[in-house]
């Protein structure tokens, strides 16, 4: 019985093992390839990849394609020094999902780092530019693991709010300093001060159960909450973490509102819990 025990222990851990291999996909080391300066010349990714790379003038333009082949996630990272880098990623159907200036980065120290990006599209294009020369490390990581609860960019407004699914399901944000309008609905709400983001998210309660909860936000920094009914009325604000009534069929929407004028590379959470 003794070394069956010890058989059967020897199998988990050699599955644990496999396991871990298959989520966390090979990366393989590579150098930029040039020309990459337009989308149809851009470097193919579909693999997790470091790339040594580097702008060879201040006008040089680099494009990179990513394509995963089997994978819903990815984690990017760039290492920069201290090289100012215009990010933006572009999905397949050309439209601007993220835009990053290094200078309008809270703290910045050349690094740059976004977690967790779902793939939505077949594939995505990164575009790299700088205002000197220099080199920067760039690091694609894919993975098999799925997280349905991320925040999908753009989400500046009530009709492309995110929807928090049920209690306590976690999302994940980084508060992001892009141009943008106000949605009108909330204007009128909020303080006349420079933003650096606002991130919108609905919450149904399909039940016929009515109850309260606490909508609840952890983050460093204090982040206005604004409560908005299912016709777009305001109903309250709050710091980073809100309580009210959730009555059976109700819809809200969250606004979350972040003052400032630089992006914040730090992830947020948002859920809600019954009280």
């Amino acid at each position: 019985m003794k070394y069956k025990l010890i058989i059967i222990l020897l199998l988990i851990i050699l599955s644990c093992k496999n396991n871990n291999r298959e989520n966390n996909m090979i990366s393989v080391n590579r150098d930029e390839i040039e020309p990459n300066d337009s989308l149809e010349y851009s470097q193919f990714i579909d693999t997790s990849t470091s790339i040594n790379a580097s702008f060879k003038s201040d006008e040089d333009i680099d494009y990179y394609q990513i394509k995963p082949t089997n994978a819903s996630v990815m984690d990017l990272s760039i290492y920069a020094n201290k090289l100012d880098i215009n990010l933006t990623l572009i999905s397949s159907s050309n439209s601007n999902v993220i835009n990053i200036n290094t200078k309008d980065i809270e703290n910045y120290k050349g690094f740059i780092e976004l977690k967790d990006f779902m793939f939505y599209d077949d594939s995505y294009f990164l575009k790299l530019s700088s205002d000197k020369e220099g080199k920067y490390d760039l690091r694609f990581e894919f993975k098999n693991d799925y997280f349905p609860s991320n925040e999908i960019e753009p989400n500046n407004n009530i009709n492309s709010a995110n929807i928090i699914n049920y209690p306590n399901e976690l999302v994940y944000g980084y508060f992001l300093y892009n141009d943008f309008d106000i949605d009108e609905n909330i204007k009128p709400y909020i303080k006349n001060s420079d933003i650096t983001d606002i991130d919108i998210y609905k919450i149904e309660n399909d039940t016929d159960i009515n109850t309260s909860i606490n909508i609840v936000l952890e983050y460093s920094k204090d982040i206005e909450m604004l409560l908005f009914d299912e016709n777009y009325n305001y109903i309250k604000k709050s710091i980073n973490r809100l309580n009210t009534s959730f009555e059976a069929g109700s819809k809200y929407y969250i606004a979350l509102v972040c003052f400032g004028n630089k992006s914040i590379m730090e992830r947020y959470t948002l859920h809600y819990e019954f009280n």
